[in-house]
């Protein structure tokens, strides 16, 4: 029997984000300014340094061309993705392309949102803190089970982040959580 990848209640509320759209038109950007400079090298007038005088459009043409490459190679890299999750009895439920994972309430003794912060000013070691869910998780292989979603926190032994593209996001969730979970969060 093949396992449920998602809520089977379509009531449920779904919160969305999209991730790499920026990176994805850069990549886009870069290929298409440096493709059209490799096919097309010497259009143009002729520059007053006397190396681009010199310089073949063949190399040029081959030069631009890596260029362009990069840039396919960065959109390849960082094709949008649609992320939902769904709060529901059961957990929360998470959903990327083909990935799918469920978080169910059993596996964890608490929730809290983390707001983002930026590093404090005159401490050069200071990071900046980025939006996130950290749970709290009630055995040891949690990080395990659920390696594609979260990440432990460096300086917490106990606790595991899930990171957020902005902090509206995590809100939404804290309110799910809270109208279906009220006792996890803190």
């Amino acid at each position: 029997m093949p396992e449920q990848t998602w809520p089977a209640d379509p009531e449920t509320p779904v919160i969305e984000y999209r991730t790499g759209r920026w990176a994805f038109i850069g990549g886009l950007a870069l290929f298409v300014v440096f493709g059209l400079a490799a096919v097309f090298p010497d259009v143009g007038h002729p520059s007053a340094s006397s190396r681009a005088k010199n310089m073949p459009p063949a190399a040029a043409s081959f030069l631009f061309g890596a260029l362009a490459l990069s840039g396919l190679m960065v959109m390849i890299g960082s094709v949008p993705r649609m992320h939902r999750f769904a709060v529901d009895q059961r957990g929360l439920w998470w959903r990327a392309g083909r990935k799918a994972d469920l978080i169910a309430w059993e596996e964890l003794r608490a929730v809290r949102g983390r707001e983002p912060r930026p590093p404090v000013k005159g401490a050069p070691n200071s990071k900046p803190v980025l939006p996130a869910l950290v749970f709290t998780p009630a055995d040891g292989r949690f990080t395990l089970r659920h390696s594609a979603l979260v990440k432990p926190l460096p300086d917490a032994k106990t606790e595991v982040e899930l990171r957020l593209p902005n902090f509206a996001t995590v809100r939404q969730l804290t309110q799910e959580i809270t109208r279906v979970r009220p006792d996890l969060l803190h």
